[in-house]
């Protein structure tokens, strides 16, 4: 061994010799993950970092030396023999030294290494040295492992699987083959393997045509999908479906081709039949299918005539019967003041009023049959809200009926608009009501249900809540059952009903994500079932209704922009604004609000209605205003709006829904729920 000198020039040389050794050994190993020299008469093995986590040791151990036994506490102890024999014989005769084996690194887990090193002796052929490296090859062995799974499976697959599957060189040479490949060409393997198809098929054209088309998917590199004709050796022609694809080596290289082949000649047959059979039907066919859409489209347009003069007849009847009411109030109110006798212009007026209601109630059911009615839903508890009901309702179906509530459902809370709830519960109990008579039973439960995809084809999967009311009248035969939900349509004596209420009810189950079934038999009652979906979140106060509104004063020069297409209804909203003490600005239609809006005219509070003209409904007009006035409150007017889903967040913070008609106090109580934005 060389000693150091004074000034340590034997020491950097040796240190120096040791560097490009241990450079050179990781040149010739590739990935390096660690290196090493074993002094082996001290028994010493020093080592780097890398080697240090490589094998799981602490660093300063590695880079002082330790004895060699306590680095083989980290191979794995199946792979420790294996180890001590590879080094055992490289001491034993010299020079190189390669073992591949697991260790535990850092992680707790074993990986695979490859160790390369080199024996050194000394003059008597001792060993007296044993530098080296390791190599990290987890992912080749992974790589080997996955490829030895393919192969197996490649030759378990060949041997089962039907038709003909080969492999072929890049000269088309066939490499391997199965049972399927050995019946079509007709002579035993040693035959054809290792020779082409011009060289061992008799058909030489036939020969070149299968090698060409070999060739292109080598040269195209992409898999083809061919039908091939191939005459047997007994002499009948057969047709065969081939998929071909190029065989690639590790580096991607195309080293040849796979394919396989099923016999489709029955199917040629069978498409060949069929064409013809076509041939014969199709012209019966195209003439059976004309008839029959012209009988479904006469059958539709006469249901639709029909459903058309339904509702146009009951709307007309209704309404006109209100307008009556009304127009006779104002003609008698106009001939009174004409005459100076204001008494009993109070009494005319109430009458108008309450046919005014009555339009506006009758409007608001076609729009919820519809399913366009304006929802405000909120997170509700829905056995709250029943039992809150419960004696609006005993009163409602008399003493003489029993109600039984049985509220068992364990979710509770729905994502709904309590009012329209509250309605709708109440129109079922009223028809149970006329369905018992003048004593019977009623009950209303609540139960949960769980719909599976594909289970139910008008409702969405999830979980529901579902309300039951339940009465012991006389039923339904099928045919009143198939018409409960059309509009207008009533089994009760003319002037009892307006054939709305289950209508309202179907479209307001369907714009809150539900559904509405019916189960009647004559003679054993009626079950309505009303499915609601669950909501998770914590329910929400409902806020109770005031009994009249007084307005907050308008600040001094607090501006009021009013949009409405509808010249009364801009002149009515914008006299009770001036009454208030408000400045009002008017706009006829969205574009000429929006231009406003993107001015620089002080506008405080935004009230527009949602179905303008001028291409902008009020939704977008009131967005677009905000992004140019952040925070502007919003009161959006509404007599027919587009359908609203329940779960959406509108018409969200700073902004409250009114619906046409409205009276004075529900303009004023809007107005006050409002933000104040004086500027």
């Amino acid at each position: 061994m060389e000693r150091d000198t004074p000034d340590g020039t034997a020491s950097g040389q040796a240190c120096a010799a040791q560097t490009a050794e241990r450079l050179q050994l990781a040149l010739d190993a590739g990935a390096i993950i660690g290196t090493w020299v074993w002094d082996i008469p001290n028994d010493r093995v020093t080592a780097d970092e890398r080697f240090s986590r490589s094998f799981g040791l602490p660093v300063e151990r590695c880079l002082a030396g330790m004895p060699l036994a306590e680095a083989f506490g980290s191979i794995h102890p199946d792979d420790r023999q294996q180890v001590a024999s590879a080094i055992e014989a490289a001491m034993a005769r010299g020079g190189a030294f390669r073992c591949e084996y697991r260790v535990r690194q850092d992680d707790g887990c074993y990986h695979w290494v490859e160790a390369n090193g080199r024996a050194e002796l000394d003059e008597q052929g001792r060993a007296v040295r044993f530098p080296g490296v390791l190599m990290d090859i987890g992912s080749r062995r992974e790589a080997e492992a996955e490829r030895d799974r393919v192969s197996a499976m490649l030759r378990s697959f060949t041997a089962a699987v039907p038709g003909v599957v080969y492999a072929k060189d890049r000269q088309g040479r066939m490499l391997v083959a199965n049972h399927g490949a050995t019946q079509l060409i007709g002579k035993p393997p040693e035959y054809y393997l290792g020779k082409t198809d011009l060289e061992f098929l008799e058909d030489k054209q036939q020969a070149r045509q299968v090698m060409a088309t070999d060739q292109q998917v080598m040269a195209g590199g992409t898999s083809v999908q061919v039908e091939e004709r191939v005459d047997m050796p007994d002499g009948s022609v057969t047709h065969w479906l081939s998929v071909k694809a190029p065989l690639l080596s590790d580096g991607g290289e195309v080293i040849g081709l796979i394919g396989s082949s099923i016999d489709v000649t029955a199917r040629k047959l069978a498409e060949a039949q069929l064409l013809e059979l076509n041939r014969t039907l199709e012209a019966r066919i195209c003439e059976a299918v004309a008839e029959r859409e012209e009988a479904q489209a006469a059958l539709r347009q006469a249901q639709k005539m029909e459903a058309v003069g339904q509702l146009t007849g009951g709307i007309a009847h209704d309404f006109n019967n209100l307008l009556a009411g009304i127009a006779g109030s104002l003609d008698l109110i106009r001939a009174r003041l004409r005459q100076g006798r204001a008494e009993d212009v109070e009494r005319y007026l109430t009458v108008a009023y309450g046919a005014t209601r009555k339009a506006a109630a009758l409007t608001h059911r076609l729009l919820a049959f519809a399913r366009r009615q304006t929802l405000i839903p909120v997170q509700t508890d829905v056995h709250g809200l029943i039992t809150g009901m419960e004696e609006l309702i005993r009163r409602t179906v008399g003493p003489a009926v029993v109600l039984d509530v049985n509220l068992s459902a364990t979710l509770s809370t729905c994502l709904v608009d309590p009012a329209q709830l509250e309605n709708a519960l109440l129109n079922l109990c009223i028809n149970a009501r006329d369905a018992v008579g003048e004593a019977g039973r009623i009950c209303i439960q609540t139960c949960d249900q769980h719909v599976e995809t594909g289970t139910d084809p008008d409702v969405l999967p999830g979980d529901y809540l579902t309300i039951c009311v339940a009465d012991e009248g006389s039923g339904m035969d099928p045919a009143t059952l198939a018409k409960a939900f059309e509009p207008f349509f009533t089994t009760k004596p003319v002037g009892a009903g307006t054939g709305l209420g289950l209508s309202m009810v179907y479209g307001f189950a369907k714009q809150s994500g539900g559904q509405v079934r019916i189960e009647s038999t004559p003679g054993h009652g009626t079950r309505v079932y009303l499915q609601l979906p669950g909501h998770g979140g914590a329910a929400q106060a409902v806020p109770e209704p005031q009994a009249s509104a007084c307005a907050y004063p308008a600040s001094p020069g607090e501006t009021v922009l009013v949009v409405d297409d509808e010249g009364s209804v801009r002149m009515y909203v914008s006299e009770v604004l001036s009454g208030l003490g408000y400045v009002v600005i008017e706009a006829a239609d969205s574009l000429a609000g929006l231009q406003l809006l993107r001015s620089d005219t002080r506008i405080d509070l935004l009230i527009t209605d949602i179905g303008l003209p001028g291409g902008v409904d009020g939704r977008k007009m009131a967005e677009a205003g905000r992004i140019a006035r952040p925070g502007l409150p919003v009161l959006f007017m509404t007599g027919y709006a587009q359908p609203q889903p329940a779960h959406e967040n509108w018409p969200g913070q700073g902004a409250a829904v009114l619906t046409k008609p409205f009276t004075l106090d529900a303009l004023i109580g809007s107005l006050n729920s409002l933000p104040r934005h004086a500027q």
